[in-house]
């Protein structure tokens, strides 16, 4: 039973992570972005027996557009505390212009993306939403056997392009497993919230507040 637990423990701090991959200089790259937009964040969910290729595809957009809204206002969030100095597009504002010249169907490079929209970073990524054992199935494990099985697993990346570089800035990884009762909708919610809470433009996070007040005491001086 110890070691059962001891290996639930690790499972649960193991999905609490966020894995960041990012330029040594982010900082100092990010803070000269004036303005910068979030595309839809393209999505992957479980796919029921009964949806029609149609009726997938279009669950998948309008989650698509849902988790693009979830980063913006995060991100939003931040500007108005004042830890975000950069402009941020409205979601509704980006989707009229890209989906105007057939994204994502048509293919752009992220070069084209910042000088279609004038900005001068881009925040994009994917989530996948996944259900590896249906609740009733779980039930009856549960019933039978020691066995917790995983109901539920979201996983989101998000990365940061920077047009002034042409490179990727920054990137970050986390993932969230449910079991039987947990809430799909609570689960995305908080990947978003853990990977959009390490991007540089955060710069009351411990992580990056160092580096902008170095920076801002050389310009300063």
């Amino acid at each position: 039973m110890k070691r059962l637990l001891y290996f639930f423990t690790l499972v649960i701090l193991f999905s609490s992570c966020v894995a960041v991959q990012e330029v040594p200089n982010v900082v100092q790259l990010t803070q000269n972005h004036s303005r910068i937009a979030v595309l839809p964040i393209r999505a992957t969910v479980e796919r029921k027996i009964w949806m029609s290729n149609e009726k997938y595809l279009d669950l998948c957009q309008k989650k698509s557009e849902e988790i693009q809204l979830r980063v913006f206002r995060q991100l939003d969030h931040y500007a108005r505390d004042g830890r975000l100095h950069a402009e941020i597009m409205a979601p509704d504002e980006v989707n009229s212009m890209l989906f105007g010249i057939g994204f994502p169907t048509t293919q752009f490079t992220n070069t084209e993306l910042c000088s279609l929209l004038q900005v001068d970073a881009i925040v994009w990524g994917n989530i996948d939403i996944r259900e590896p054992v249906s609740e009733a199935a779980a039930m009856a494990l549960s019933n039978n056997s020691w066995i917790i099985p995983i109901t539920n697993q979201v996983e989101i990346t998000l990365k940061l392009y920077d047009s002034q570089t042409d490179a990727q800035l920054w990137s970050a990884y986390t993932s969230r497993s449910g079991q039987l009762g947990s809430l799909k909708r609570k689960m995305q919610m908080d990947v978003c919230r853990r990977a959009t809470r390490n991007i540089p433009y955060n710069i009351k996070k411990k992580k990056y507040k160092k580096a902008f007040l170095i920076l801002q005491n050389g310009t300063q001086n």
